[in-house]
């Protein structure tokens, strides 16, 4: 059993480290910004570091901490630092059973929230993309929460809890962050990017729908 979490660790730090120059190429976590986080066993989370350039993280360079981002190990690189990420990622592990969580600083996330105009929520419909989230179909109209930013991400913490609570939002696996991207999560790593991809290319859609029709 042992030997077994060992390999499925191994296989998920180096699943990170290439997803993370992946996005790095679609800009979801330029300038150092972003993250992600993969549980990997019962109460065992990988984390990525915070303020480091995303694209260059190795395997050995993410952090292990349990379900309530409590240290397990660190890396031997100790001038890096746990993610502010982790209250945000420990919450959507809990409370919607994320196996794997991305933080994007995506500019069309970014967009995509400013077309919310005051109201909590963004409303995609009419795009066959809309078949890529778990349990949609291109018919279905999909609210997406917006939260309104903090200086530090861990004050999301309160508002995101709410939006949780808000069944409106049950079938959500993003939440937007206005002025600053947006947290999108799946059972595991491959649902994650799965839907990374399929929510960025909705709010490049809509922003693009809006621009050319601004009252659609």
């Amino acid at each position: 059993m042992a030997a077994t979490l060992y390999g499925r660790e191994q296989i998920a730090r180096k699943t990170i480290a290439e997803l993370l120059r992946l996005f790095y190429e679609k800009g979801w976590v330029a300038g150092t910004g972003g993250g992600i986080c993969c549980s990997i066993g019962k109460d065992r989370v990988l984390m990525a570091p915070t303020g480091v350039h995303k694209e260059r993280i190795n395997p050995a360079d993410l952090f292990l901490v349990d379900a309530r981002a409590r240290l397990i190990q660190s890396p031997r690189n100790r001038s890096l630092r746990l993610t502010e990420c982790s209250a945000i990622f420990s919450l959507l592990i809990h409370r919607r059973q994320a196996g794997s969580v991305l933080h994007s600083h995506g500019l069309s996330a970014v967009l995509a929230a400013d077309l919310a105009a005051g109201k909590n929520r963004v409303t995609f419909r009419d795009l066959e993309m809309l078949k890529g989230i778990q349990g949609l179909s291109n018919s279905d109209r999909h609210a997406v929460p917006v939260v309104q930013n903090t200086a530090r991400e861990g004050q999301l913490v309160a508002q995101m809890e709410k939006v949780l609570d808000d069944p409106q939002f049950d079938r959500s696996f993003c939440i937007l962050v206005k002025d600053h991207g947006a947290y999108i999560w799946g059972k595991d790593l491959w649902e994650t990017k799965r839907h990374g991809e399929v929510y960025h290319f909705l709010f490049e859609a809509a922003s693009a729908r809006s621009a050319r029709n601004p009252g659609r």
